[in-house]
């Protein structure tokens, strides 16, 4: 039976486990406060909380949440990072910051979850590739916006050709194109 204070604590972790989009498992050992510090505020920024929990806090946590079985991930000192946005943010952010962060004792991802479900490291690092919610959108208004403004050239490049013609022959005439 969990103590008072590690009950609230579970109760704590399931009600953030039942909100997370996705979230990234992580050993974090190699890293001082002080890279901990800016990794937090990195995620911060995404609206991904960076927590480091304890093994079976977290079992519990996620069995309660009805997640899948993370128990094997769960060896050593873990740090979870949970994303409640984007499901890509968590991995993006903590594979870029574990690839560029210079520590003695490399830090490592250990698993991932999304839709409840475990993700091998190497799962992780290929969500990790896939572009953001932002970055589709950018892509598909581009996609849209191209052929449109193909499209109005096209449309409009008779009629500029017209005034352009009809500019030319009152100069021609000896008149004033702008009084046209």
């Amino acid at each position: 039976m969990p103590t008072p204070a590690k009950a609230s604590e579970i109760d704590e972790l399931v009600a953030l486990l039942e909100r997370v989009r996705a979230a990234v498992l992580m050993r974090t050992e190699g890293l001082t406060v002080a890279e901990i510090t800016d990794l937090r505020r990195k995620l911060g920024a995404q609206n991904v909380e960076l927590r480091v929990v304890k093994n079976t806090l977290l079992r519990i946590a996620a069995e309660r949440a009805e997640y899948g079985d993370i128990s094997e991930y769960l060896q050593g000192q873990t740090t979870i990072a949970m994303g409640f946005d984007d499901e890509v943010a968590p991995a993006k952010l903590v594979s870029d910051y574990l690839r560029t962060a210079r520590t003695g004792k490399p830090a490592a991802i250990k698993a991932g979850i999304l839709e409840r479900s475990p993700l091998s490291p190497a799962q992780v690092a290929d969500l990790a590739k896939t572009p953001s919610k932002d970055q589709l959108r950018a892509q598909i208004v581009g996609a849209i916006q191209g052929p449109l403004s193909q499209t109005y050239g096209v449309i409009s490049a008779p009629l500029r050709d017209l005034i352009n013609v009809l500019e030319a022959r009152i100069r021609e005439l000896g008149g004033d194109p702008a009084a046209a």
